[in-house]
C-alpha cells in the first residue's frame, strides 16, 4: 500500500447485449451502481430469420441502437456501435450475400450512408460512441467472404464513416482468435499501409484460458514492430459461459485492470436471452446475483489504485482512500485455486490504524444465477497490525466463487 496511483476508471463494467431492446429494462439504478461504462450493440437477431438490412429489415434494428444509445447517455456510458448486425450478419439469421460480394461495393455503400446518416440524425457523432465495422470476421458464422474482402470493406467503411464525422471513433478488428492471430496480423498490415487504423485496438477473451496481460503484451508488441500507435485496447468480449461466474469475473476485472484494458463481458443468450441478464449479471427479471455483487464492490473502489502482486491463479485489483479511509480489494480466481489463500498486506497507511488495530470485513460472492440481496459476510472483525502489515487468509472452498476485503480502522 505504499505504491499508489491513478483514480479508478471502472474499464472492466460492459456487456455486449444484456438490456432489454428498447432500453426499457433494467432501471437505471442497476447499471448505474455497478458503473457500466460500456454498452455493444447493433440489434442482434431482430427480425431473425431475415433481419437486418441486406434483408430489407434496418429499421428495427436501428431502434434497437437508438435505445441503447438513450440508456448509455443516461448513465453516462460509451456505446460500441457493432455496424455487421445492422448488416444482418449476426450468426443466427440467414444473409444472402456479404460486403463486396463478386466485387460490387454498391450496396455497401448505400448501406453506411444510411448508417451514418440515422448516426447524425440521432446526435452519435461524439466520443461516446465507436464504431466496429465488423465483429469476428475470422469466424465463418459472421463472415463468409476472403480475408482481403473483409479488409476492403473495413477500408471503405472507415473512409466513409470519417468523411462524414470526422471526430468518430474507431474500434477493430474484434477478432475472435486474439490479437496474435493471421487475421489481427493481416488487419495491423493492412490498416497501416491503407492510412485506415482505428483508434482502439480490439480483440475478444473468449478462447478459454485467456488472460488479458498477456494478450496486451502482445498487441503490444504488434503495434510496436510496425510503427502503430492506437489510443487503447479494447477486449470487447470477454469471459466464456463458464468463466462468468464470480471468481473468475473478479479474475478477469483484476487482469484487465493490470492491463489498462477496456472490457465487456461476453453475452451467450440467444434470441431474447440475449436481451436479458446484462450478460449473466441478473436475473430473468432483472434482479441482481452474485456476480453483480462483484462489480458493485468494483463500483465502491474509490480513491488511488494500489499495487497488487498476483498469485499464479488468484488476482486482485485494490484501491486506498484515505479521505474515506478505507481501503477495498476485489479478489478473483481464474479457477485453478482451493483451500487457504492468504492476502498479504504490507505498508498499511496509518489512517487505517487505531491502537494497533485494522478492522477486516471480508465478504463471499458465492457462485450461482440466483438473485442475491447482498454479499456473505464471512467474517468482521479487528486484526492485529505487525510492522504496518497484516494477513488475511481465505478459506476458498469453491474456485468459482469471488471475494472482497474491505479494511478501516478499528
Amino acid at each position: 500500500m505504499a505504491s499508489a496511483r491513478g483514480a479508478p476508471t471502472y474499464r472492466a463494467s460492459g456487456f455486449i447485449y444484456g438490456i432489454a431492446p428498447d432500453g426499457s429494462q433494467p432501471p437505471n439504478s442497476t447499471l448505474s451502481d455497478i458503473k457500466i461504462k460500456f454498452l455493444r450493440v447493433g440489434g442482434a437477431q431482430i427480425g431473425c430469420p431475415n433481419g437486418g438490412y441486406v434483408n430489407g429489415q434496418y429499421a428495427a434494428r436501428w431502434n434497437a441502437v437508438k435505445a441503447y444509445y438513450a440508456k448509455a447517455k443516461a448513465i453516462g456510458a460509451t456505446v460500441l456501435l457493432l455496424v455487421h448486425d445492422l448488416w444482418g450478419a449476426d450468426g443466427a439469421c440467414n444473409v444472402p450475400h456479404y460486403p463486396g460480394d463478386s466485387g460490387d461495393w454498391t450496396q455497401y455503400s448505400n448501406f453506411m450512408a444510411q448508417v451514418i446518416s440515422d448516426a447524425q440524425a440521432n446526435g452519435m457523432t461524439g466520443t461516446d460512441v465507436r464504431w466496429e465495422l465488423w465483429n469476428e470476421p475470422d469466424l465463418s458464422i459472421f463472415w463468409k467472404g476472403t480475408q482481403a474482402q473483409w479488409l476492403e470493406m473495413w477500408k471503405r467503411g472507415y473512409q466513409q464513416v470519417r468523411a462524414a464525422i470526422p471526430n468518430a471513433v474507431f474500434e477493430g478488428p474484434s477478432v475472435a482468435t486474439g490479437p496474435g492471430g493471421s487475421w489481427a496480423s493481416a488487419f495491423l498490415d493492412y490498416v497501416k499501409t491503407n492510412k485506415v487504423v482505428p483508434d482502439y485496438a480490439s480483440w475478444h477473451e473468449e478462447g478459454g484460458g485467456n488472460d488479458p496481460v498477456a494478450d496486451s503484451n502482445t498487441m503490444t508488441a504488434a503495434l510496436s514492430s510496425r510503427g502503430i500507435t492506437v489510443g487503447g485496447y479494447d477486449a470487447n468480449e470477454y469471459g466464456t459461459s463458464a468463466e462468468q461466474n464470480p471468481g473468475h469475473s473478479a479474475w478477469f476485472i483484476a487482469r484487465l485492470e493490470r492491463a489498462n484494458i477496456d472490457g465487456l463481458r461476453g453475452n451467450w443468450g440467444g434470441g431474447a436471452g440475449l436481451y436479458a441478464t446484462m450478460a449473466d449479471l441478473v436475473t430473468t427479471n432483472w434482479q441482481p446475483n452474485s456476480q453483480w455483487w462483484i462489480y458493485k464492490r468494483y463500483a465502491d473502489q474509490t480513491g488511488l489504485r494500489t499495487s497488487v502482486t498476483a498469485g499464479s491463479q488468484v488476482d486482485a485489483v485494490a484501491y486506498q482512500d484515505g479521505c474515506a479511509a478505507r481501503a477495498s480489494i476485489v479478489i478473483g480466481n481464474k479457477g485453478g485455486v482451493t483451500g487457504s489463500v492468504n492476502v498479504v498486506i504490507r505498508n498499511l497507511p496509518t489512517w487505517l490504524q487505531s491502537a494497533g488495530m485494522t478492522k477486516v470485513v471480508v465478504e463471499r460472492m458465492p457462485a450461482g444465477n440466483a438473485a442475491v440481496s447482498a454479499p456473505t459476510v464471512v467474517s468482521s472483525a479487528g486484526a492485529p497490525v505487525t510492522c504496518n502489515a497484516l494477513t488475511v487468509t481465505i478459506n476458498w472452498t469453491t474456485a468459482t466463487d469471488g471475494y472482497v476485503v474491505t479494511l478501516t480502522p478499528s
